[in-house]
């Protein structure tokens, strides 16, 4: 078991809960239900929590730290070898998220997916989001990353079980919509603010396209959730914790029940902030619909959506490389928020 501290020993921010998570990996069920309790109670409430003793390897995420520094420390025109295509794989440089704001964010990025190869079916039928993975020529990349990538990934599928056993479905309700899922993971590289003179801005106001964020941060600090009287709540870095929160599919698919919570990233210090979030999405033609979960037709209020199909809308309108436009014209209030796609 990583060196996850208990939620007792952890000093919790206002209105962020901290789940203890070692029953989901075990057998007793009258122990999973309770900790998809409070689980699901963070979801109703914020959308956000942290999970402590996830089992995770503390020396995993330290070698996939490690060498994401060596990678972003390397000259631009290195980087640029294994620039980021349309499927979400490789290297994006600072710029190319586009927030309704119009500021530019303060970090580049590099972008890997779940596993699959060149002659995947999905790979050969063109089937977007889906490609092998870029690998960089920095010395144990690859092998960091994979390894990382497949802990983290089996810590969203425990996640998605507490959700199903919380909503009273089976247990593997969402997982079974995993096999080869949209799962992209963001190596997130945020600059120091020394002579960026870009933005004070690492990461503009805005919600999660997909069902559930699994997200490491550094001990720098800097994410902030937006609490429900507007104000901003700092998602303090608790030591060996990971940050939960829900995504616009899955507050669609729980036809609004979990909140996809706005939150932002202010980075001043002079120094490199990193972030890693595994956004755990489902096959590309997974149909979210909240009347799979029992809602009627009459209390439904969101249509079903394709699952691969929503992602790219909200692509479309957040990506440089996807086609998103400037903004900085329409608006310059900090705090406008980016649009959810319907």
């Amino acid at each position: 078991m990583a060196a996850g501290l208990s939620a007792e020993a952890q000093a919790m921010p206002a209105s962020i809960p901290v789940v203890d998570i070692s029953a989901l990996y075990g057998n007793d069920a009258a122990a999973k239900k309770a900790v998809a309790a409070r689980i699901g109670a963070a979801c109703d409430e914020i959308g956000f929590f942290y999970v402590v003793n996830h089992n995770v390897p503390v020396a995993t995420i330290d070698r996939a730290v490690a060498v994401a520094d060596r990678f972003f420390a390397q000259p631009e025109s290195e980087k640029l070898k294994v620039k980021s295509d349309k499927n979400n794989r490789g290297y994006r440089e600072v710029g190319d998220v586009v927030h309704a704001n119009g500021k530019p964010s303060a970090r580049d990025n590099f972008d890997l997916g779940f596993p699959v190869a060149a002659d995947d079916p999905e790979v050969l039928a063109g089937t977007p989001l889906y490609a092998p993975n870029k690998w960089p020529d920095t010395p144990g990349f690859q092998a960091a990353f994979e390894a990382y990538y497949a802990e983290t990934f089996t810590l969203g599928m425990k996640i998605l079980e507490g959700f199903a056993l919380y909503l009273g479905k089976e247990e593997d309700f969402f997982v079974r919509h995993f096999d080869k899922p949209v799962a992209d993971m963001v190596i997130n590289h945020y600059l120091g603010a020394r002579g960026l003179h870009i933005s004070d801005q690492a990461s503009g106001p805005h919600t999660d396209h997909g069902i559930v964020t699994i997200l490491w941060q550094d001990n720098l600090g800097g994410l902030e959730v937006m609490g429900k009287d507007g104000k901003w709540i700092g998602v303090t870095p608790l030591r060996g914790s990971y940050v939960i929160n829900i995504g616009e599919l899955m507050k669609r698919w729980t036809n609004g029940r979990f909140k996809a919570t706005v939150h932002r990233v202010v980075h001043l210090q002079d120094k490199s902030r990193y972030s890693m979030p595994l956004f755990c999405n489902p096959n590309f033609r997974t149909t979210v619909d909240p009347r799979d979960l029992g809602v009627s037709d009459a209390d439904a209020m969101y249509a079903p959506v394709t699952s691969g199909e929503f992602l790219l809308s909200r692509f479309k309108a957040t990506r440089k490389l996807w086609g998103a436009e400037e903004k900085a014209a329409k608006s310059n209030d900090p705090n406008l928020i980016e649009a959810a796609a319907e």
